[in-house]
């Protein structure tokens, strides 16, 4: 009889625990730096539409360089790659931390400080997705993954929660350098990951072979529907989380009557949320089909935008609105993870290794396209509609796509795969 996998057994993949590691030492210095620097850009600009415009503009380099990026990476050393990117996204959050401590910050270097950034992520997301099959086994991926994200949730909860008193003692500037640290050290770590790549030192660089191998990528992309079916719904899925990712801090202070402490709340509620689906998606999954949880995730987002401006009459009194909020949040952040998980795994299951790096940042720069477009239109509209009117038509946008996806087609065969394989 076949040995059933546990989390334990995740415990003897060594090379996949350093990069692990590396990823949550990241993780926690982002979650403490994604409050300071949503309170950045509302501090300096006072605006709503600032925050979707910069929130926008952060998605651009995913789109337009992930895709040739993917290909460009897989005939190169990635552990480099992932060292390399650590280091540079360290110095441009130093500087970030470095202008707005002199009081030089303005709005325009935090769009160039972001396009940066996302750039740096380009190059190391697909070197990172590339490596993981090489030090994970596959028998393990369901286990592996989930261990990932849901120490990845712990993490982001510990510094969530730790935000608001960490900028309250050494203020925004000493978040972003804890966060500049956490690049440094883990680069330091990747340093020391044996990746087990095989790399043609003598193989040179040829446009024709690259352009070659990038509409490869896409051909093998595309040519089969239940991946298709996939991708069309995290862009979609993508788009719908545009306005509870850009509108975060008018939300907190125009609906909800708080401050820098809802952002906390919104934090660390998303995060036990995702914690909770994570940890339980390797059970969960084998009773509920693939394509049923992924509809049932995607409509509760309906649900959630809905619920948030519909019980605005109940924002009385301060500990209930932290408490209502809360709990919403919490169920809204376990049906992520469901997705993510899902979508995660189906990935690494059903894509080659031969070309994981460049299917997948082509798939990443597809699902993330949305994200720009629906900012841009929100930092328009922003300006002459209510932040509570955009939630509810979000809302009712999300109703009527989930019902358009559960009743999609995507051929007998490939529904079976969608069911079964994920």
């Amino acid at each position: 009889m076949e040995k059933k996998n546990t989390y334990k057994d995740v415990l003897t993949q060594r090379e996949f625990l350093k990069m692990m590691i590396a990823s949550l030492i990241n993780r926690f210095g982002d979650s403490i730096d994604a409050v300071a620097s949503t309170w950045i850009v509302y501090q300096l600009t006072n605006s709503a539409a600032w925050s979707a415009l910069i929130f926008g503009i952060n998605n651009l380099p995913t789109i337009v360089v992930t895709p040739f990026a993917g290909v460009w990476v897989e005939g190169k050393n990635k552990k480099k790659i992932m060292v390399v990117t650590d280091f540079i996204r360290a110095i441009v959050v130093a500087s970030v931390a470095s202008l707005f401590l002199l009081g030089m910050l303005q709005p325009w270097m935090l769009l160039v400080s972001n396009i940066i950034i996302s750039t740096a992520e380009a190059f190391r997301n697909p070197a990172d997705l590339a490596i993981t099959p090489k030090v994970l086994d596959e028998k393990m991926y369901d286990y592996g993954m989930s261990l990932h994200k849901s120490l990845s949730q712990i993490v982001q909860l510990v510094g969530a929660g730790c935000a608001a008193g960490v900028i309250a003692i050494i203020g925004i500037s000493g978040a972003l350098y804890l966060d500049m640290g956490t690049f440094i050290l883990s680069g330091l770590i990747i340093i020391f990951v044996n990746s087990k790549e095989q790399i043609d030192a003598t193989k040179k660089f040829s446009m024709s072979e690259y352009m070659s191998d990038f509409m490869d990528g896409i051909n093998y992309t595309r040519k089969e529907n239940v991946i298709m079916f996939f991708l069309s719904y995290t862009v979609f899925i993508n788009a719908i989380l545009v306005p509870i990712n850009s509108l975060q801090a008018p939300l907190a202070t125009e609906v909800l009557h708080g401050g820098v402490e809802i952002l906390s709340i919104f934090s660390v509620a998303f995060t036990v949320g995702m914690l909770c689906g994570s940890f339980s998606y390797p059970i969960l999954g084998k009773y509920i089909e693939s394509r049923k949880l992924l509809c049932i995730s995607g409509l509760f987002f309906g649900v959630y935008y809905i619920l948030l401006i519909a019980c605005q009459p109940l924002y009385i009194n301060r500990l209930f609105t932290d408490i209502l909020v809360a709990c919403f949040s919490v169920i809204f952040g376990i049906f992520i993870a469901y997705g993510q998980c899902l979508i995660t795994i189906f990935f690494m299951k059903n894509v080659s290794k031969e070309y994981i790096a460049r299917v997948g940042s082509i798939a990443t720069s597809i699902c993330v396209i949305s994200l720009p477009v629906v900012s841009f239109i929100i930092s328009g509209v922003v300006t002459v509609v209510s932040t509570q009117t955009i939630f509810i038509f979000s809302g009712i946008i999300d109703f009527i796509f989930v019902y358009y996806f559960s009743k999609k087609d995507v051929g007998e065969e490939q529904k079976n795969e969608v069911l079964m394989e994920a």
